[in-house]
């Protein structure tokens, strides 16, 4: 059987999730706020923490540089890891303020790669969550190689790898598209992992199964 690429996997799973909007938000910001949130936790469970923000007016790039710590972490607390997230939030709130006149849009606007590189320089910034800023807060052509992508793109077959930089080279050298053919593809993979390709997957119920590797008994867990 010869692998799928990633533009018939695109199409495969298009036609199983909609994923238009995956990741609602109301302001850059806000998305900035949720990449960080997001680690290690549901989305569930963000939205109401994001809601909960919304209510406290911290939102705003100025109140959420000067709210105390303390509070911050009494409103991230159901997020888990609140003490490092709400450091973080903080950080990126105060950089924004003292680099960029309060403007997210100031930060995001430059050439890609430079962006990137800013944010990957601000403290406990990683690339999963600078990429997922980049895409679904600035529209920009970058590809999330998260953990849910590797385990997908390896199991169908389309790239055996582990390595986040590997991932996302493949990727955005070989898909055809805009930002939104990446920023769907990453969506999709998530939403196919939570609901098929978990870590003991249900491939009966899998829309990739004719042509999955793994599926087939040629591919790798």
């Amino acid at each position: 059987m010869t692998p799928m690429d990633l533009d018939r996997l695109l199409k495969l799973l298009r036609k199983t999730y909609d994923v238009q909007d995956w990741w609602p938000s109301e302001s850059p910001f806000e998305v900035m706020v949720g990449a960080i949130l997001t680690q290690q936790t549901t989305w569930e469970i963000v939205a109401s923490v994001l809601d909960r923000l919304r209510e406290e007016g911290l939102m705003d790039v100025d109140q959420m540089a000067s709210v105390e710590v303390s509070v911050l972490e009494s409103i991230l607390r159901p997020a888990g890891f609140y003490r490092q997230k709400a450091k973080r939030i903080k950080l990126l709130a105060s950089y924004l303020v003292d680099s960029h006149s309060s403007d997210p849009l100031s930060l995001l606007d430059g050439p890609t790669d430079s962006v990137r590189k800013e944010l990957l320089s601000l403290e406990d910034i990683g690339n999963e969550t600078a990429d997922s800023i980049l895409v679904f807060a600035a529209g920009r052509p970058k590809f999330v190689a998260a953990a849910y992508s590797s385990r997908v793109l390896k199991r169908t077959g389309v790239l055996c790898s582990d390595d986040y930089d590997e991932i996302q080279t493949f990727v955005e050298s070989n898909l055809r598209g805009g930002p939104r053919d990446f920023r769907d593809l990453y969506a999709l993979i998530v939403q196919h992992s939570k609901d098929i390709c978990r870590a003991v997957p249900s491939c009966a119920n899998c829309p990739l199964s004719r042509e999955c590797l793994h599926f087939t008994g040629q591919g790798r867990r």
